[in-house]
């Protein structure tokens, strides 16, 4: 027997184009990590608008406000400071302890589909990011083009130029200024090309398969400004600046299937490779379970598996690094395991307004755990 597709799964199975909608989203993220080391709140709005049968507007503003602290090396005999000291440090000085820091960042982003009368589309994009030591450009393209006329099956190619610049504060880095130059800031350039060839297929009305290849090149400063080195722990110990390479060369595959168990429950799951020349290798396993309880309702659980191998330049010991050239301490770059919780539920309150909620639970054994939420309102006009 045919199942009846529900809701869930028709958006889940249906193509851009098809699903086309005017809409305005508002939502909010709250971030909470081990009980405040980390906070994070960001309201966001997004606006979809059609003109016509033919284009697609989208637009959307997110505000981040960030606050907590950050384990890193330092000199205690000066206090929780992220500034490199000068010299050599008595080594019973050293701690690896939490300093406080805060930011905020500002970020738009803009699309424009275009349909062409075979269906296909072609769209552009721009996203703009600001923080008071990061600033980020990106333009972006991709074309999806329909292999057959029923557009079961469907082939997409993208690449996207993001251009960043980061303030790298003289006070808290000396190695990367010009003491000559009197300066309280350099700004370093970092590159990144992104690449991406997709294909769905769908393969009848209760099942689809989509499947890609992607590539990331980054060149530039890659090193983080805040994090610290401890160098000649057992001779002369210093407490010096991260150093990781200026390039890094990634590429990987993602694969996902959802599938319509019966008229109320549909399953998406995916599983994603990542390698890179950093000796950085990771997978991740992810699985949701929608069901839908009646024509307002909609529930959902996820568990999201990440593990990743360590960089050849990473070590968390006081007493490991002497004069490499690449030396880093910090923890993103470490192997580790991490596992994601998710609950959520979207309600139609009426034709056009929709509420939504979800709330996300993330461990990574040993370093630390984290609660967030998004709650939003979606409107249909």
């Amino acid at each position: 027997m045919q199942l009846k597709l529900s809701l869930i799964t028709c958006s889940l199975l249906a193509t851009t184009s098809l699903m086309a909608e005017d809409y305005v989203t508002i939502e909010y993220m709250g971030y909470d990590e081990e009980s405040g080391r980390t906070t994070i709140s960001t309201p966001s709005i997004e606006i979809n608008k059609d003109f016509g049968a033919d284009y697609t507007l989208n637009l959307s503003v997110a505000h981040d406000s960030v606050s907590g602290a950050s384990p890193i090396f330092h000199d205690s005999s000066s206090g929780a400071s992220a500034k490199i000291p000068d010299g050599t440090v008595n080594p019973n000085d050293i701690e690896y302890s939490n300093v406080d820091y805060e930011d905020e960042r500002t970020a738009v982003g803009v699309n424009l589909t275009k349909r062409f009368e075979s269906r296909d589309e072609l769209t552009v994009g721009g996203n703009y990011s600001k923080e008071h030591d990061y600033e980020s450009k990106e333009m972006s393209i991709e074309y999806l083009h329909y292999l057959d006329s029923s557009k079961n099956q469907s082939i997409s190619i993208g690449t996207s130029y993001q251009k960043n610049d980061v303030s790298v504060y003289c006070s808290l880095n000396t190695d990367e200024c010009d003491s000559s130059s009197g300066a309280s800031e350099k700004v370093k350039d970092l590159d990144v090309i992104s690449s991406e060839i997709g294909f769905t297929q769908t393969i009848d009305k209760t099942s689809q398969l989509k499947a890609s290849l992607f590539y990331i090149s980054e060149d530039g400063y890659l090193s983080n400004p805040y994090m610290r080195v401890v160098r000649e722990y057992n001779t002369n110990p210093k407490i010096t600046e991260d150093k990781k390479p200026n390039s890094r060369k990634a590429y990987g595959a993602l694969f996902q299937y959802s599938k319509a168990l019966n008229e109320k429950l549909t399953t998406v799951s995916s599983y994603r490779f990542y390698t890179d020349d950093w000796d950085i290798s990771s997978h991740t396993l992810k699985s949701e379970l929608y069901y839908e309880f009646n024509d307002k309702l909609t529930t959902g659980v996820g568990l999201r598996y990440y593990t990743q191998s360590e960089a050849e330049f990473y070590n968390s010991s006081m007493d490991y690094f002497t004069n490499q050239t690449h030396a880093s301490s910090d923890r993103r770059m470490s192997s580790f395991d991490s596992l994601n919780y998710k609950l959520s539920g979207d309600y139609k309150i009426s034709s056009d307004i929709s509420v939504n909620a979800s709330l996300n639970y993330y461990d990574q054994p040993d370093y630390f755990d984290a609660f967030y939420y998004n709650v939003g309102v979606k409107y249909l006009f």
